[in-house]
């Protein structure tokens, strides 16, 4: 029971994303009474007809009923097709509307946000969990009126043509109750279970299909097919877990189905023979009492798919409801960055609030408006986690971030980020043209503007020699290029925007340092006013920075020019010999 209050909690807050399809779900409903009263008549003409007709032998009013119940007949039918029409657009529609609201909410939210749910499970919310609740939206919409319509009306109608046998519906109804209650009891969690489970399964799915050139370079097909069968077997173990003993339900209810219509045969016939009862209300009884079972066994059903929906329609309401934990409370409107200055102020960082450890400590850094700054540090040093923090893709923990003069919270997110571009090592390009995928940076750059950008990333050169040029075609994930082209390729796009900002966070590491040294040339050479920050494992990217900032545990251990690091930072000393004795392009 807990099951259906969560659900109509979650579905009731879902009903305002309805929309313009309220319309519709009132036409279904009005059809659907209508449909329902009209099916009830239909017995009490032929028991009419029965008693009147039939056993006068009256063959114009048997006639005269026969055609007042093919029109019904008609009727019916004409307002059940109407009313499944409607009912479906309007459930089709919920779904449209729920799947786009969640879908910018969900654009709303910051790298801890994607994080707390995870993109598995994001997909699975927008799919599987939105089928839910179109399917509950079909049902409620078309169905529950009906069942209610007719257990009501069916039971009444039952009763007044015999009230001695309506006392039958006291042990048949009782027992299907019981039986529907013990069933969902044992179900329910089984389903909420595997409603979690899919976003397991689409962790696998997903992991396999992104990483396929892995898997097959170290042959780990056998490996992967392992691991996706135990997540499979899984999910198929809590489907019939669930599924399964709901199945028992259509056997109860048709063993009590057959025992009413024994048990009403049998007292009927009894009536028939002592006078109380004619034929034709027996028949009609029977019919009422198929409508009225039938409508509690439709409405057992329609209760115990709710059940099982509520954990996927519960999941879609979270979503929406959750609240960005990056707000924009606190942005004055129209201000934007004066210039390029990046400023820490005692600044920490910690991913998770209720962690003691920070990944980012005491961070004191003053940079200048068109300075160029180097990065460099081990592996798990927080570069990439200090540069995140300049663009608000993380909230500090402690201290003060300015950009530009101003706190970043003071800026709209929009307008930070539009000042502020960031191109990381594994930059995504998008299925489309190569043009399409640099107007990312400007809409409405134009070609002359997507070929200069291109030029000083490098990219020009090897986009001119495809067949199709700026025009030519990409697959998804950008697949098409290679990773070095790939790089300048984002660079390019960057560069488009026209930020005060640019950020390299390891972003040349695919292409030689011939080529890295060209785009950095080219950078300082046509945007000189922009203030650069590059973090790389190659000293040798750090050739035209003013300074350089040497990382270690998540803190600043020394920032100086190359000379005055060279001397006094072992760290830097040993990293810039080790490369020099290997060429200078290690990685």
């Amino acid at each position: 029971m807990n099951s259906i209050i969560e659900f109509n909690k979650a579905f009731s807050y879902l009903k305002k994303h309805l929309g313009e399809y309220k319309k519709t779900r009132r036409i279904s409903q009005i059809f659907t009474t209508i449909e329902t009263i009209l099916e009830l008549l239909i017995p009490m003409m032929m028991g009419i007809t029965l008693n009147t007709a039939v056993y006068t032998k009256d063959l114009g009013q048997a006639m005269k009923y026969g055609a007042i119940m093919v029109g019904l007949s008609l009727i019916t039918m004409y307002c059940g097709m109407q009313a499944s029409k409607n009912a479906g657009l309007t459930s089709s529609g919920i779904a449209a509307n729920t799947r786009e609201a969640e879908y910018r909410n969900i654009q709303k939210f910051s790298f801890e946000d994607l994080e707390h749910f995870g993109v598995p499970s994001l997909l699975t919310r927008l799919t599987s969990d939105m089928q839910q609740l179109s399917q509950s939206m079909f049902m409620s919409t078309r169905f529950v009126i009906k069942t209610v319509v007719m257990a009501i009306f069916s039971f009444a109608l039952a009763f007044r043509a015999s009230a001695k046998l309506s006392l039958i519906f006291l042990v048949g109804v009782p027992v299907l109750f019981i039986a529907l209650m013990l069933l969902t009891t044992y179900a329910i969690p089984k389903f909420r279970k595997a409603r979690y489970q899919y976003d397991n399964l689409n962790l696998v799915i997903e992991e396999n299909l992104n990483n396929m050139r892995v898997i097959k370079a170290f042959v780990r097909k056998r490996y992967e097919l392992d691991k996706f069968g135990i997540q499979n077997e899984e999910m198929f173990r809590l489907s019939d877990g669930s599924q399964g003993p709901m199945s028992y339900f259509f056997p109860i209810s048709n063993f009590v189905l057959f025992g009413t219509f024994v048990a009403i045969t049998y007292f009927g016939g009894i009536e028939i023979i002592e006078g109380r009862l004619g034929v034709g209300d027996l028949i009609s009884f029977n019919m009422y009492a198929i409508m009225l079972l039938g409508a509690f066994i439709g409405m057992s059903m329609v209760l115990t798919m709710f059940m099982a929906a509520s954990p996927g329609v519960t999941r879609v309401v979270e979503v929406l409801k959750k609240v960005p934990s990056m707000d924009n409370d606190d942005k004055i409107e129209g201000l934007v960055p004066e210039d390029g200055s990046i400023d820490f102020d005692n600044v920490s960082f910690k991913y998770e609030k209720d962690s003691e450890t920070y990944q980012l400590e005491d961070i004191n850094l003053h940079i200048k408006s068109g300075e160029s700054i180097g990065i460099l540090g081990p592996t798990g040093s927080s570069k990439s986690t200090l540069v995140q923090l300049i663009p608000r893709l993380y909230d500090i923990s402690k201290g003060s971030l300015k950009v530009g003069g101003h706190d970043v919270k003071s800026y709209d997110l929009h307008t930070l980020r539009d000042a502020v571009s960031i191109v990381l090592q594994k930059n995504t390009l998008f299925s489309g043209t190569i043009a399409d995928n640099l107007r990312w940076g400007d809409e409405h750059a134009s070609d002359e503007e997507i070929r200069k950008a291109a030029q000083i990333a490098q990219a020009d050169d090897f986009v001119s020699q495809r067949n199709d040029s700026y025009e030519s075609k990409l697959g998804q994930g950008g697949s098409g290029v290679s990773g070095g082209q790939k790089q300048r390729l984002t660079i390019a796009r960057s560069l488009l925007k026209k930020p005060k900002i640019l950020i390299l966070d390891n972003s040349t590491s695919a292409v030689d340092t011939k080529t890295e040294t060209a785009i950095i040339e080219g950078i300082n050479k046509n945007l000189k006013d922009l203030t650069k920050i590059i973090i790389s494992q190659r000293v040798s990217s750090f050739k035209y920075v003013d300074r350089i900032i040497v990382m270690e545990e998540g803190k600043i251990a020394d920032i100086g020019s190359h000379k005055d690091l060279y001397q006094r930072n072992k760290v830097y000393r040993q990293t810039y010999d080790i490369q020099q004795q290997g060429g200078g392009d290690n990685e």
